[in-house]
């Protein structure tokens, strides 16, 4: 479970913690309390007084999998500028697990995939041409928490598919585009319990939409950018 947490990659160099020998793959990992297991009366000064995701210092919430060379360096001496890092990358970690699970109990209708083979195809790029769209909403919705690039991104894909993206959805039952953006809007405001942070919740969002319909992660992409257009995802912050 420790493995697969952190993606098979140190979280804190990025070294893959497993090596090939032989044609064989074995891994190549330490188990790190992030609290430490049998603190020294230096550490319990040091460290009492900080957050802890868990008090009981072998639950799995605190523990977590580095790379030998990096536990080792966490350890001896651990830092309480390395504890905070470390603490806010497991619960980064745990959050990541649980709206992970979430993904299966939110469904979506099959029909969306229609659209995102669309769009998977390039079967649009003629016509995306004959339209402009002005996606100036957007800005009343960015706060700071989204990155320049993904805002960036979100305006590219919404003037360039807006328009098609709405003629395919008028194109499915009026019941059925209504499901669809009511799953999107309840699996929005699910991540909204969870977090406030815009990057990480458009990066969730795209997740879930591939995750359920195995289509491009480019177009489910393109159709979650339609609905930070279309209200569904990101609410008009007031000034």
């Amino acid at each position: 479970m420790l493995f697969n947490e952190v993606d098979g990659m140190c979280p804190l160099c990025g070294k893959p913690l497993t090596y090939n020998k032989n044609g064989k793959i074995y891994k190549n990992i330490n188990i790190a309390h992030i609290y430490p297991h049998s603190p020294t009366k230096q550490e319990l000064e040091l460290f009492m007084p900080l957050d802890r995701i868990n008090d009981d210092a072998d639950h799995i919430d605190n523990v977590i999998c580095l790379c030998p060379e990096c536990h080792l360096k966490f350890d001896k001496p651990r830092t309480t500028e390395e504890y905070n890092e470390l603490l806010e990358i497991k619960r980064q970690l745990i959050q990541d697990q649980q709206i992970k699970i979430d993904y299966y109990s939110h469904q979506i209708e099959n029909d969306i995939k229609q659209i995102l083979d669309i769009l998977s195809n390039d079967q649009c790029s003629i016509a995306v041409a004959e339209f402009e769209y002005d996606p100036a909403l957007i800005d009343k919705k960015i706060d700071s928490t989204l990155r320049a690039l993904t805002k960036r991104k979100i305006k590219y894909h919404v003037s360039e598919y807006y328009n098609i993206i709405k003629h395919e959805f008028n194109r499915l039952s009026t019941t059925k585009s209504e499901q669809i953006a009511i799953q999107v809007k309840l699996f929005y405001l699910k991540l909204c319990e969870k977090s406030q942070n815009q990057e990480l919740i458009y990066g969730y969002m795209v997740d879930w939409l591939h995750s359920k319909t195995k289509v491009s992660e480019e177009a489910s992409s393109i159709i979650i950018s339609f609905f930070v257009q279309n209200c569904e995802v990101f609410r008009v912050i007031s000034k």
